[in-house]
């Protein structure tokens, strides 16, 4: 049941009625001529095949030996791998008689398409890769790795080379530790290392191509105005792209107490992605349809992760409770010299997170044509008005513009945790697992469609305390106005969260009662997951990959319930 409700000449309407515009009244006296696909008077048929497939070798070997206390293995090897993907189509309309028997498109009469290969891809990599281990009294742990890649995707780099060494020092097996009782474990350990990635590209990003679709492609020749189709170039691409590099530089402390009855690490690190895949903006006079990839980037997490478990038993109830946290800072260090590149509702610029969110400071709304004159000094009558949305003048020259954009928060947590808790008593066992995070924040865009004037989307409840003439105490800015839906920080919400992610109960039969029907073990249990949420923020679900939400489906909450046996 929908309530519609006039506000001010703002209807809201149901998904089904008819659209509405709110400059001028619409006369629906007129006859609509329903087009021959709306009626449907003619069937139509498509086929399709398609085809892809993963071919993977690898070759390894392996040598390991030991002599007194000196131990070492070395491993050499490769990889090769190929991707391909095939699909071809055709498809045809008024098959005489659609029977069952006919539905093939050589039944087609009418519309047919040419057989053709619709999409064609392939991706081919080529590894060689080595590792030496060698360990000295389980005291001295010295790790050395290299790989080298080979990818199609780089025409003209494509060759990546990554090292990788990291070194241990076992302190509790040392002398000077062996009189201590605080440590029964202690291990210092540092890393270096780099990796490549390519994921993020596709086969033909950094490959100059030509289009040859009707779309973008076709010519009219001659007085009839026929189209016909040509060739062009959408996209002027970037040949030089290479390889995406992500190092990293950490030193840690792996650490337990006597009996084992606390453990923990600590980890401090820093992680630069080189290099960085990212589309960046050309002058139109370029001719590019669409942006281009480049290397352009360096983005850089410096971080600290601490992880701590505890093991006892109380009584009959043995329990375990580990716990970890990350701190985490995300700078973009290095941009295609300075330049920014924007994106949805964010920017990425040297020294702010990447992708953050871009655009005004919103600070409420106007309550009277006289408070938009005294803060709006220079600006032209009209464009804003009582029940509008204030945004705040950065520099202070009596106007809203591009010049008052700012930083506005970014999708990245500082701080994430995560809390695992254990326990069995006598046969009954009971896991649950917690995660959360604090410090990011999400650009609800859902709320562009839902707080609007109702063209797009059924409208929010909360558009009932839209501003109006009648409403003059309303929180939501006027519906029928462009200016209020601005990217601002109107938008922008805490994404923090806490989550019951896992839980599950479950209870072992007795050994002496399975026995008798020939189960060696029974295990009945319940199970759930993200049973519980605890957030301020308004949308479905605050896991959000992208930090912009435009309504994504939320994950869903389960319960299971089943029996594990063994025979």
């Amino acid at each position: 049941h929908l309530v519609i409700t006039p506000v001010d000449g703002l209807t809201l309407r149901s998904a089904a009625s008819m659209d509405y515009d709110f400059q001028r009244k619409r006369t629906f006296s007129e006859k609509y001529e329903y087009s021959s696909f709306d009626k449907r008077d003619k069937n139509n048929i498509s086929s399709s095949l398609l085809r892809y497939a993963t071919l993977i070798f690898e070759h390894t070997a392996t040598y390991a030996k030991t002599i007194d206390k000196h131990s070492f293995s070395v491993m050499a090897g490769q990889t090769t791998e190929e991707w391909n993907y095939y699909k071809i189509g055709d498809s045809g309309a008024s098959i005489l008689n659609p029977v069952p028997e006919n539905w093939y498109v050589s039944q087609a009469t009418e519309d047919n398409t040419s057989p053709a290969a619709d999409e064609v891809d392939r991706t081919r990599m080529v590894s060689l890769l080595g590792r030496l281990y060698y360990n000295y009294a389980d005291s001295y742990l010295l790790t050395v790795n290299f790989r080298a890649d080979g990818s199609s995707k780089f025409p003209n780099h494509r060759w990546g080379y990554f090292p990788s060494a990291a070194f241990g020092w076992r302190l509790s097996s040392e002398e000077f530790m062996q009189n201590q009782h605080v440590f029964e474990n202690l291990k210092f350990r540092i890393g270096w290392g780099q990796l490549g990635n390519q994921a993020s590209v596709g086969s033909g990003d950094f490959t100059q191509s030509i289009a040859n679709d009707i779309y973008f492609s076709s010519y009219i020749l001659g007085k009839s105005g026929n189209l016909a189709q040509g060739a062009s170039v959408n996209t002027w691409v970037n040949p030089d792209g290479k390889w995406e590099v992500t190092e990293q530089w950490n030193a840690a402390f792996d650490w337990a107490v006597p009996g084992n009855k606390f453990t923990g690490t600590i980890d401090l690190f820093r992680r630069d992605t080189k290099e960085m895949f990212l589309t960046v903006s050309a002058p139109a006079y370029t001719g590019n349809l669409f942006p281009p990839k480049a290397n352009v980037g360096t983005v850089r997490n410096d971080g600290l992760e601490l992880a701590l478990d505890y093991n006892a038993k109380l009584g009959d109830v043995d329990f375990t409770v580990g716990g970890n946290a990350s701190f985490i800072k995300n700078e973009l260090v290095a941009l295609n010299g300075g330049q920014k590149v924007y994106g949805d509702r964010v920017i990425s610029d040297e020294g702010l997170a990447l992708f953050t969110y871009y655009g005004y400071e919103y600070l409420g709304m106007y309550r009277s044509n006289e408070e938009v004159g005294d803060y709006l000094y220079a600006t032209t009558e009209g464009t804003y008005q009582a029940g509008d949305a204030k945004y705040r003048d950065v520099n202070e020259d009596g106007k809203i513009n591009d010049d008052d954009r700012v930083a506005l928060g970014n999708p990245f947590p500082w701080f994430t945790y995560g809390l695992n808790v254990s326990a069995n008593w006598n046969n009954f066992d009971l896991s649950l697992f917690f995660q959360g995070v604090a410090g990011n924040e999400i650009y609800n865009a859902q709320r562009h469609q839902l707080e609007g004037p109702g063209n797009e989307t059924v409208m929010s409840i909360d558009m009932r305390d839209m501003y109006s003439s009648a409403n003059p105490d309303g929180t939501i800015p006027n519906a029928r106005h462009l200016v209020n839906f601005y990217n601002s920080s109107r938008f922008v919400e805490k994404g923090d969260y806490l989550r019951l992610k896992n839980l599950q109960v479950g209870y072992t039969v007795p050994t002496n009662l399975t026995k008798r029907v020939q189960i060696s073990r029974a295990r009945f249990y319940i199970s759930g997951s993200n049973l519980l949420t605890f957030t301020r923020y308004k949308g479905y679900d605050p896991e959000v990959g992208s930090g912009v939400d435009y309504g994504n489906y939320p994950q869903a909450l389960t319960v299971m319930a089943g029996v594990n046996l063994d025979f």
